[in-house]
């Protein structure tokens, strides 16, 4: 446990309760707080970090009620990984994960999402799907909007997929989809790679293939497309 303190401290300063908590929660997903572990009191943890009990009570609270640790008389507790993930909400596994991770998951998911569109789509989804591909290109030198109608591009197909299970699962791994695909923008961006003329190509493949009604094409797309992004700039120097 004290080998992680220094990690622990080192908070933004401006809700240091909500810090703590992402911070216990990334270790606890690592594994370097293990199942089972105790932790210290709030006393003796308020002290260690330097912080008030006030804020370490509330990130402990909302640890327990995410399903992260267990609180008894007996003390505090890591819970065990397979009660954890049955309890965390879904959008907090998937903003702990590992970048790399994240595409792979993407990779499998989005591929049927296009395949299913391509099928299903109505006009007024390929008419959604169309505006956010033209703001992209309208975008393509701004990264915080370039960002949001690309994630909202993915989310109008995932929508046109007419499977309400598949698109809630995006809908809740949004806000990390869109974490990423801006970052991505802005180390690509940085190195002039022509990383925006390649996506809005992509997309533009994309978009053809569901108006087509290409289901196969669609789903190779969206493929080839996660696949590059992985490729070109999660592990690119």
């Amino acid at each position: 446990m004290l080998e992680n303190i220094e990690y622990l401290k080192n908070n933004d300063g401006k809700n240091i309760s909500d810090s703590l908590f992402k911070k216990f929660r990334d270790l606890i997903v690592m594994g370097k707080l293990p199942a089972g572990m105790a932790l210290p009191n709030e006393n003796v943890m308020s002290e260690l970090l330097g912080v008030g009990r006030s804020s370490l009570r509330e990130a402990y609270t909302a640890l327990a009620l995410s399903g992260f640790i267990v609180r008894s008389k007996s003390g505090t507790y890591i819970n065990k990984s397979e009660d954890t993930i049955n309890t965390a909400p879904f959008n907090m596994i998937v903003e702990s994960s590992k970048p790399a991770d994240i595409l792979e998951f993407r990779f499998m998911l989005e591929a049927e999402n296009a395949s299913y569109a391509a099928k299903r789509a109505t006009k007024e989804d390929i008419e959604k799907i169309t505006e956010s591909y033209n703001n992209m290109i309208e975008c393509k030198n701004d990264i915080e909007k370039f960002s949001y109608y690309d994630v909202e591009f993915h989310m109008n197909v995932a929508k046109a997929a007419h499977n309400d299970l598949l698109y809630n699962v995006m809908q809740a791994a949004y806000g990390t989809i869109r974490r990423d695909v801006k970052q991505a923008g802005l180390n690509a961006y940085s190195k002039k790679w022509g990383f925006m003329d390649v996506v809005i190509k992509v997309h533009g493949d994309l978009l053809k293939a569901i108006k087509d009604r290409d289901y196969a094409t669609a789903y190779t797309v969206m493929k080839e497309h996660i696949s590059y992004v992985n490729a070109t700039v999660t592990y690119t120097e």
